[in-house]
């Protein structure tokens, strides 16, 4: 560990911004911003830190801080990955927090140069050391069932998340029992666990449109190799990526921790075999069967070993277990009945001339449409559609140097690609990417918009699709605001985007004033917007058809948690997360919720401006009794500056070729 945490000093923590809004920002700054770290209880691994802090109030935190990269060159994409992959950490961690069972994390920010997250000192000892410290002697089937279930109900309360949750490193370390309310000892012994699941550095958020990143970070990014399943010690399978989305990776790591607790030792005892490959240890032989210590612990001892299946799939689901444990305790003849089995995620990833997959485009089943679309209607074999026999354009190009018409093609070459990575491997081969594959920033395209010289950005890649579900290849946004404002609505009215004077503007004169070669190029996209303006779920999230469009609140910076709102206000987090998902140009940048950030602030005539969002606010508008939208702030705040609708601001749209 770094020599400076060992004695007591003062650490800045730079750029500070809150987990949620529930304090004024000099409050949260006074109490998180400034820090006391002591050497004592710190803990260190491959890639962070965890240190002891206390604030001014005199309040324990922890203060988890990014271990210095051995690379020296701060560009390097090594560096860049590490960075970003603890950045996620935060945010996986940030969509648990305030679940029972998990850390409060409370903001991040910039220890020293480097990543740090701010949470909740948890007091207490790790079931590996208070497995140690009883001698390791094999526990008795009915509390090793109470240590399982009390982490399966942790586990069981993140379907309450919009796009679930998954762990991938349970283990005897990363278990915590919290001393507060009850001494460990005390637990151990009448088996009511107060549990805490602590180190999010592998878990991810369920989503099948992340798995590029996940590949490009997983060189640190394993779990303990005594308590994961086999998918998790790989990444040399075709679709390893979609079964590391799956919970049946926790179901197989709690059920290695509960061999170990009821045998004495993990079902595969890695360390013994240095001369293996985990994996492959895991993949070609089974676990020797758990013996029952008594008839009574048979069906304990069925469920565990049913967790511990090789193929993901053949694993209970996270509720069947927590149900099978509970009818165990409680006396069930035959726990395992009560077990169903996984739905397998599919491990094949889509093959480049193959149909694309189906796109979903909301969390409330909104599916439009098959990938081929129009193509496929008029028997265009979907390889010859996408490339359009233009492969003369193939070389670094980039964005100046291609014509709309150009970009027109390089589109639908993207659009026919088999997934995100391949997209924009197509990107990088016409010079759109760096060669880290992120958005090349420096770059962007002149154009001119009703007479006024104007520059537009890449923003997306393979991000959009058409009303009938068919996928775009680029989409692109305005770099600074037009120079005349205007207003969302001439006169008050309760809807949203859908009926707006400003979308009508938009797709009807300003359209018409497009240069010729980017307007016959422009691509109509379905865009989902809460169109009523008050609104209380999703299902007030619907479609429209538009050329020219406005970002919405997610699509700048990401889903937003539901514990990030105080109760009676959580559904603002299910209205807005339902407006699409983040662009590649501002996920680069790692742009999240609750911020402010100056790579959001955007001129109009050379000064900062206020710019519209298609997003009308669902809780403002209703108490206002007219439509309220967001706007991105001057100070790049995308949040916090709602106005009327027949207010004036700026304009930044976006479209697609």
């Amino acid at each position: 560990m770094d020599s400076r945490a060992t004695q007591s000093r003062i650490v800045e923590v730079e750029g500070f911004v809150a987990a949620a809004p529930t304090m004024s920002a000099e409050e949260s700054l006074r109490r998180y911003a400034r820090l006391i770290i002591s050497g004592d209880g710190a803990s260190e691994g491959a890639t962070s830190e965890v240190l002891r802090a206390t604030n001014p109030d005199g309040e324990v935190l922890a203060l988890k801080v990014m271990r210095p990269t051995r690379v020296p060159a701060a560009g390097d994409a090594l560096a860049l990955a590490r960075e970003r992959a603890f950045h996620e950490e935060y945010l996986n961690q940030l969509a648990v927090s305030g679940l029972r069972g998990f850390p409060e994390v409370y903001g991040y920010g910039m220890v020293e140069g480097r990543p740090a997250i701010v949470m909740e000192w948890v007091e207490g000892t790790s079931l590996h050391d208070a497995f140690a410290a009883g001698g390791r002697v094999p526990w008795p089937g009915r509390l090793t069932a109470q240590l399982g279930l009390s982490v399966l109900t942790i586990l069981d309360s993140t379907r309450v998340l919009e796009r679930g949750f998954v762990h991938r490193d349970i283990s005897s370390r990363n278990i915590v029992l919290r001393a507060g309310d009850k001494p460990v000892e005390k637990q151990l012994v009448d088996g009511s666990f107060n549990v805490c699941l602590v180190d999010m550095g592998s878990a991810v958020s369920i989503s099948p449109t992340d798995g590029s990143f996940t590949m490009l970070a997983d060189v640190w990014r394993n779990a303990t190799p005594d308590y994961a399943p086999p998918e998790m010690l790989t990444r040399d399978v075709p679709g390893i990526d979609a079964l590391r989305h799956s919970s049946a990776i926790d179901v197989y790591a709690l059920c290695s921790v509960l061999y170990e607790l009821y045998a004495g030792e993990p079902p595969f005892c890695v360390s013994r075999h240095p001369e293996a490959s985990p994996y492959r240890l895991k993949m070609d032989s089974s676990p020797a069967p758990l013996p029952a210590r008594g008839k009574d612990d048979e069906g304990l001892c069925g469920l565990v070993m049913a967790g511990l299946a090789t193929e993901p799939g053949a694993r209970p689901t996270v509720a069947s277990l927590r149900a099978a444990l509970r009818g165990w305790l409680d006396g069930s003849d035959d726990p395992t009945a009560l077990l169903v089995p996984c739905e397998p995620r599919t491990a094949e990833p889509a093959q480049k001339g193959a149909e694309p997959r189906e796109r979903s485009v909301s969390r409330r089943g909104l599916v439009i449409g098959a990938a081929a679309g129009v193509a496929a209607a008029a028997g265009v074999g979907i390889a010859a559609w996408a490339t359009g026999g233009l492969g003369a354009l193939r070389g670094p190009r980039g964005l100046a140097a291609l014509s709309w018409d150009d970009l027109s093609a390089v589109s639908a070459e993207i659009a026919g690609a088999g997934d995100e990575d391949d997209a924009i491997e197509v990107a990088r081969g016409y010079g759109l990417c760096a060669d880290d594959g992120t958005i090349d920033l420096a770059q962007t395209k002149a154009i001119t918009v009703a007479g006024h010289e104007m520059s537009a950005q890449l923003a997306g890649i393979a991000h959009d699709v058409r009303a009938d579900g068919s996928p775009i290849g680029l989409s692109f946004l305005l770099t600074e605001a037009l120079p005349e404002e205007r207003r969302m609505s001439e006169e008050a009215y309760m809807g949203g985007w859908e009926d707006s004077d400003l979308r009508a503007w938009l797709n009807d004169v300003l359209l018409a004033d497009l240069p010729e070669e980017l307007a016959r190029n422009v691509v109509a996209a379905g865009k989902l917007s809460n169109n009523v303006g008050a609104a209380k779920s999703a299902d007030d999230v619907t479609l429209t058809e538009d050329a020219l469009w406005l970002p919405s609140y997610v699509e700048i910076v990401g889903e937003r948690p539901r514990s990030s709102f105080s109760d009676g206000f959580q559904y603002l987090a299910e209205v807005l997360n339902a407006e699409g998902s983040q662009y590649k140009l501002f996920r680069d940048q790692m742009i999240y919720p609750r911020e402010t950030r100056q790579e959001l602030v955007r001129n109009r005539e050379g000064e900062a401006a206020y710019w519209w969002l298609r997003t009308a606010s669902p809780d403002v508008s209703e108490s206002e009794g007219m439509a309220y939208f967001n706007r991105t702030g001057p100070n790049g705040d995308p949040f916090h500056f709602a106005t009327a609708s027949t207010d004036l601001s700026g304009v930044i749209f976006g479209f697609c070729v």
